[in-house]
């Protein structure tokens, strides 16, 4: 058996069969794709791209990771890109974000989220603080990060970094994914369009 295949992470082949377990159509495009590089810098690595051919506004997923430091843990980042026509001005960028709110900290229990904003994104802050879909798809899965972007993707990257476990030192994070969580995704992508309209 080849070594380097053994000892490859694969949190792309694990997120890419819980989505074809749902029944997405989706492959597990070719490594050096230029999609490689939305949030991917120096100090970080594109696991690769996943692409999603199923008629959703979210088109691929980039999972990126930062290997073990000599006093840091690994960590992971799934970037849900949507493609859209958004502002090419920075000054009207778009970021909210979701704040996990736990009984104890750390390792407490999740009891409620808070979505925070920048001006820009108040008026989709207060679209997830009422929608409960969205919310329980942070509760359930991780802290959820969007952005508008203009450089070279035009659109909105949904950022999520899946809960790790109880030993984050010791084992990569909890990959899943169900068709309602799936849905909760394309609901906060199509609230980003909208938003631009």
């Amino acid at each position: 058996m080849n070594l380097k295949e053994v000892f490859r992470d694969k949190t792309r082949d694990k997120l890419y069969k819980k989505l074809s377990d749902i029944g997405l159509e989706c492959e597990m495009a070719e490594r050096g794709t230029v999609e490689e590089k939305l949030f991917n810098p120096w100090h970080r690595r594109s696991l690769g791209i996943i692409k999603i051919n199923s008629d959703s506004p979210i088109k691929y997923i980039n999972i990126i990771k930062r290997d073990r430091g000599k006093d840091t843990p690994p960590r992971w980042w799934n970037y849900f890109a949507v493609p859209s026509s958004t502002s090419s001005s920075k000054e009207t960028s778009v970021e909210v974000k979701s704040i996990r709110k736990k009984s104890f900290p750390i390792i407490g229990k999740v009891k409620s989220i808070d979505w925070k904003s920048n001006n820009n994104g108040e008026n989709l802050a207060d679209k997830f603080t009422k929608d409960s879909e969205t919310n329980a798809l942070s509760m359930e899965l991780g802290n959820i990060k969007i952005q508008s972007l203009h450089d070279n993707f035009s659109g909105y990257s949904i950022e999520l970094e899946f809960n790790k476990s109880a030993f984050p030192l010791l084992s990569a994070p909890n990959i899943s994914m169900n068709i309602s969580q799936w849905n909760a995704l394309n609901k906060i992508a199509k609230l980003c369009i909208e938003n631009e309209k």
